[in-house]
């Protein structure tokens, strides 16, 4: 471990039952200096959290709408409720506020049972181990504050390095991502970096596309181990301004950890 900073808030129990809280700290934000807001798979992380210590169970799934911004300084509040408590499953909704105006809610669920059954289907892409991927700095197409928080390396697939540049035109990008702080990898971690979904947009849509989340949903399917994840990233389609994306997060030994999808507004 080291002293780099964690790509995750800070989360202390609130007065209330279910109340958690939290500063949003400048390296979590990303967006230019002069409209910097809190990334959203930080967000949806917390929110995570707050179902897990809400309900003492791990996460199944959890789909966030993303309302406003939350800006660095800021004092944010995540009200986790169980809106139905089952013998094997217990279900949640998270408002996250900045104030008194939401600017987050998320629908989800934790539990689960002991069970022999299991079967993963998704067989993981045909990439190089992370060692042998190169590198990518994100710093010119996330943030410098992402690019601190999490590494990244290119396992298939194109990211522009330059607003002028023309690829292929790919549907699909594969990264392998850790975090910088050397924390293993837990649903939260795997949250933020399935966020990161936007960057498929580039070679599929053009390097000047940007994409501001609508909504966020992750889907967990065996228990994260180690630090690195492979990030695989497909645009399904954009049309009318907007885009969707899914992705699928696999372990270093190839496990299915858990699926992900996101909406888009698009802007260039």
């Amino acid at each position: 471990m080291t002293d780099k900073p964690a790509a995750l808030l800070a989360l202390t129990a609130g007065a209330d039952d279910g109340i958690f809280l939290a500063q949003v700290p400048e390296p979590l934000c990303v967006g230019p200096p002069a409209h910097q807001f809190l990334f959203g798979g930080i967000a949806l992380a917390a929110a995570i959290e707050a179902m897990e210590r809400r309900t003492g169970r791990p996460a199944l799934f959890a789909s966030a709408q993303f309302l406003t911004w939350a800006r660095p300084g800021d004092t944010l509040s995540f009200d986790a409720e169980i809106v139905a408590d089952g013998r094997v499953v217990r279900q949640c909704r998270v408002t996250g506020r900045c104030g008194q105006p939401a600017f987050l809610r998320v629908q989800g669920a934790c539990g689960g049972q002991d069970a022999a059954i299991a079967r993963r289907d998704a067989a993981m892409p045909a990439v190089p181990p992370p060692d042998a991927c190169p590198g990518r700095s994100m710093a010119w197409r996330l943030s410098t504050n992402l690019n601190t928080l999490l590494e990244f390396r290119l396992a298939s697939g194109a990211i522009p390095d330059r607003a002028d540049w023309s690829g292929p035109g790919g549907v699909d990008l594969a990264c392998w991502i850790r975090a910088r702080c050397g924390a293993p990898l837990d649903r939260r971690l795997l949250t933020v970096v399935a966020d990161c979904a936007f960057l498929a947009l580039d070679d599929a849509l053009g390097p000047t596309t940007r994409g501001s989340s609508l909504d966020n949903a992750i889907r967990f399917v065996a228990a994260p181990v180690g630090e690195w994840v492979l990030a695989a990233m497909h645009v399904d389609g954009g049309e009318n301004g907007i885009a969707h994306v899914a992705t699928r997060l696999f372990s270093e030994d190839g496990v299915l950890l858990a699926v992900a999808g996101q909406t888009m507004r698009l802007r260039g």
